[in-house]
């Protein structure tokens, strides 16, 4: 917070905000200190009558905030962004205790929704005009209506402020449901944009796995944007289907990046390695799996593990620390199991234990596995944790298909000095974002959805925020 700023924030006590105004319950639950195991601070859970009163509450705010030019609704989200950098060191700290992330990496995700705001603080809502010797067609995008972002916990600030961004600056009210692991940062950052927005147009509703049902099944929001799983995403379509709501569906990926023989081993291979294990794994668009063309495959794997072996894992505030915790005790058995079932498998570990030690915290160590089969658990399901396999290859056309062969297709790279060799692969992979010689990493400014079953269309860039509007085509004719 900046020394000129008085604080009328309290960054211990949280409240799910409905109208523009804090709301307890009797009933709270508590996120988890991943790095401890022991519990934070309380969070009301929402109820039935919470949801309808938000609904309610931005069904009014509709009304209005959806008659509003553009240029005025962007105002708001540049006073909050001020409003928000004053908190900057707030909001480290909170997305430390709840996620448990190095100190830098929680910075550079504080930092980055500023960002993200930038970006939607000038996009513009294209209007497409056509005219000829019979008619005149003018075709308008207008704002749904209310708007429900179901959010996840893997990154917290961001991804739920990349909902209420476009959803706002195209005229719609929405409703925030973070992540019961990590509601306190989404709770905090949505009180806060209370002081900028008008009643009703950004709320934020935190509770249990029973919440997000009641979002669903609501028969006046007109969308869900839903960020987390594939198996969550189907239920979430399936209840969506019975009000034929609009949904955006941005689901898991498996991964593939595919290493071609003119790699750069000293440049590229701690650039793969990074791309598995930023943030313990814990990305959508972390690489899931590794082909390494055969020619350099054992100094390639070396490399990998020479830079693995560097990567410190631990507390969010000790010094030189690349990699937290896994960020709750279901995923950690989730992550645990992968490792048991490779080591039941006999599958070669080429670097860390085949067994994750059990201490303090959810901490898992970030391991590399050593041609395990196709058809092994490892390589055809997302661990979602800081555990990658590596096959070698040597057909091209074989290892696209191996690539390919998974029912995601959320996002890819290739490495390869030969940039248009590695153009001519990325353009074959059935992928929503592939990167060349970079790990994934999603920019606001360009549009970003999976293929197959990692999602229904897509967000951010200038097409993203079509995804918060219907099409209106006016013809008058001559």
């Amino acid at each position: 917070m900046s020394p000129s700023k008085v604080s009328t924030i309290d960054f211990t006590k949280f409240f799910n905000i409905v109208d523009g105004k804090q709301r307890s319950s009797k009933n709270v639950h508590n996120g988890v200190d991943p790095t401890t195991g022991e519990k934070l601070w309380d969070v009301p859970v929402g109820s039935q009558q919470d949801v309808d009163d938000a609904v309610a509450s931005a069904q009014k705010a509709f009304k209005t905030w959806s008659r509003v030019s553009i240029e005025k609704r962007r105002e708001p989200l540049v006073k909050f962004k001020e409003l928000y950098s004053q908190y900057e060191q707030e909001f480290i700290d909170l997305l430390c205790a709840e996620t448990g992330k190095p100190r830098a990496f929680a910075t550079a995700e504080v930092m980055a929704v500023q960002k993200f705001i930038d970006h939607h603080a000038t996009i513009e809502i294209p209007v497409e005009e056509y005219d000829d010797a019979e008619k005149h067609v003018k075709t308008m995008y207008q704002p749904l209506g209310v708007c429900a972002g179901i959010c996840p916990w893997n990154f917290p600030l961001i991804l739920s402020l990349g909902k209420v961004a476009p959803a706002v600056v195209a005229g719609n009210a929405i409703i925030i449901k973070p992540s019961p692991y990590t509601p306190y940062t989404a709770l905090k950052m949505f009180e806060l944009a209370q002081e900028v927005f008008p009643p009703g147009v950004v709320q934020v509703i935190g509770g249990d796995d029973r919440l997000g049902p009641m979002l669903t099944a609501h028969p006046d929001i007109a969308k869900v944007s839903f960020t987390g799983s594939i198996a969550t995403g189907k239920k979430i379509m399936a209840a969506c289907a019975n009000t034929l709501k609009r949904v955006t569906l941005e689901l898991g990926g498996n991964d593939a990046c595919i290493v071609m023989a003119d790699a750069d081993i000293e440049k590229h291979a701690p650039q793969v390695a990074m791309g598995a294990f930023f943030n313990s794994g814990q990305v959508c668009v972390a690489t899931k799996r590794i082909y390494i063309h055969e020619k350099i495959y054992k100094p390639f794997l070396e490399a990998m593990v020479n830079f693995t072996k560097t990567i410190k894992v631990g507390n969010s505030n000790e010094e030189g620390v690349m990699l937290g915790p896994i960020q709750n005790k279901m995923q950690y058995d989730k992550v645990t199991d992968y490792f048991a079932d490779s080591k039941k498998s006999g599958y070669t570990f080429a670097h860390g234990k085949d067994e994750v030690e059990q201490g303090k915290g959810y901490f898992v160590q970030p391991t590399i596995l050593d041609n395990p089969p196709s058809e092994s658990r490892i390589m055809q399901e997302e661990p979602f944790g800081p555990i990658v396999p590596c096959q070698s290859w040597s057909d091209l056309d074989d290892v696209i298909e191996r690539a390919n062969s998974t029912k995601a297709g959320l996002a890819g790279s290739v490495f390869s000095t030969d940039v248009k060799q590695a153009q001519a692969v990325a353009e074959r992979m059935d992928t929503g974002s592939i990167f060349i010689n970079g790990s994934v990493k999603p920019d606001p400014q360009f549009f970003f959805g999976g293929h197959k079953e990692s999602g229904i269309g897509g967000e951010f860039g200038k097409a993203g925020i079509l995804a918060y509007c219907n099409a209106t085509v006016i013809h008058t004719m001559k």
